[in-house]
């Protein structure tokens, strides 16, 4: 079962994206969702696996333009508006993992 680093990762949000502790909240909250869902689908799944897989591009794009291109049942609401603040937040804690990587 995986985690997401939420001390490290709201650090960077505050240093990159926004000081108001309610944003960056809900930004972890909602990258920790979308790493509960993926393991659902399979228990393997961590964002840490996906940046050694392909630098997280895979997830990425699967991501991207609401979720539309996921083929399998996932606990994330696929093709609406919320979908986009959620892979929003995915995406962030990705580039979050590829900046820790490159130190």
């Amino acid at each position: 079962m995986g985690y997401i680093d939420r001390d490290g990762f709201k650090d960077w949000l505050r240093e990159n994206y926004s000081t108001n502790d309610r944003v960056v909240r809900d930004t972890v909250s909602r990258a920790d969702r979308v790493r509960r869902a993926f393991e659902e689908m399979n228990s393997e799944f961590s964002y840490e696996k996906e940046i050694k897989r392909d630098n997280g591009q895979s997830l990425w794009n699967l991501i991207s333009r609401r979720g539309v291109i996921i083929k399998e049942r996932i606990n994330l609401p696929v093709g609406s508006n919320q979908m986009d603040s959620i892979s929003s937040s995915a995406k962030k804690y990705i580039t979050y993992l590829r900046e820790k990587k490159q130190q």
